[in-house]
C-alpha cells in the first residue's frame, strides 16, 4: 500500500529532530572531488556546536558511510530511494550542505535553503553546475562558497572556517556568494 504525500511528510517530521541540517557527503569513485571523511566529521562537530542536528543523506552508492552512529543516517534508511520521502525530509530541514555535488536541486524543489561549495569553473566556466542552478533555483535563500577543490582538500580547517561563515551568513539572510580559496581571486571576483 502506497503512502500518501501527507503520510510521508508526517513520517519525516517524526524522525527528524528540531534544527535538522542535511549533509550530502559525496564519495564518487568515478569523478573524484571527494573531501575526506575527516572533513565531514569536523563539519558534524561544527553543526552541533552551532545547535543543529546534522543528518546524513545521499545515494547509498555515492555517499560515504555515516561516520557517527548517533546521528540519523538517511542514506541507509529503508525509504532512502523514495524521492517523495527524501523531499519531505528536506522540506523539514533548516538548510542543507553539499560539497561539489548537485544535491541543491532537491532542496530547491522544496524551497529549503542550501549551502553549496563549488569550484568557479563549474559555476561559470565549462562545468554544468551553474546551468543547473539557473534552471532549478528560483529563490534567493542559498549560499554559494567558491573554492578550488584541491585547495579545500588540502586545507580542511580553513574549509571548516568557511562552513562556519556560510552558516552564519545564511542564518542572517546574507545570500551573497563567498569567494574562498581560489587560484586567482581577481578572475573570480572581477577585481
Amino acid at each position: 500500500v502506497s503512502q500518501s504525500r501527507y503520510q510521508k511528510l508526517e513520517k519525516a517530521k517524526n524522525i527528524l529532530k528540531p534544527k535538522s541540517v542535511a549533509i550530502f557527503a559525496r564519495n564518487r569513485m568515478r569523478y573524484g572531488r571527494n573531501l575526506s571523511i575527516n572533513f565531514y566529521v569536523k563539519l558534524i562537530n561544527l553543526l552541533r556546536e552551532k545547535g543543529y542536528n546534522p543528518i546524513w543523506m545521499g545515494e547509498k552508492q555515492s555517499v560515504y558511510k555515516c561516520p557517527d552512529p548517533t546521528m540519523l543516517d538517511l542514506s541507509s534508511h529503508p525509504d532512502s530511494r523514495d524521492l517523495e520521502f527524501t523531499l519531505a525530509v528536506l522540506s523539514q530541514c533548516e538548510f542543507t550542505m553539499q560539497f561539489y555535488t548537485a544535491s541543491t536541486r532537491l532542496a530547491s524543489l522544496v524551497k529549503t535553503p542550501w549551502i553549496l561549495f563549488e569550484s568557479a569553473e563549474q559555476l561559470v566556466g565549462v562545468g554544468q553546475e551553474g546551468m543547473r542552478l539557473v534552471l532549478t533555483t528560483d529563490f534567493d535563500k542559498k549560499k554559494i562558497v567558491i573554492n578550488n577543490f584541491q585547495k579545500l582538500y588540502e586545507n580542511e580547517d580553513t574549509g571548516i572556517s568557511y562552513c562556519g561563515q556560510a552558516i552564519d551568513e545564511l542564518v542572517n539572510k546574507n545570500f551573497e556568494t563567498i569567494v574562498g580559496m581560489v587560484d586567482v581571486r581577481s578572475i573570480v571576483t572581477g577585481k
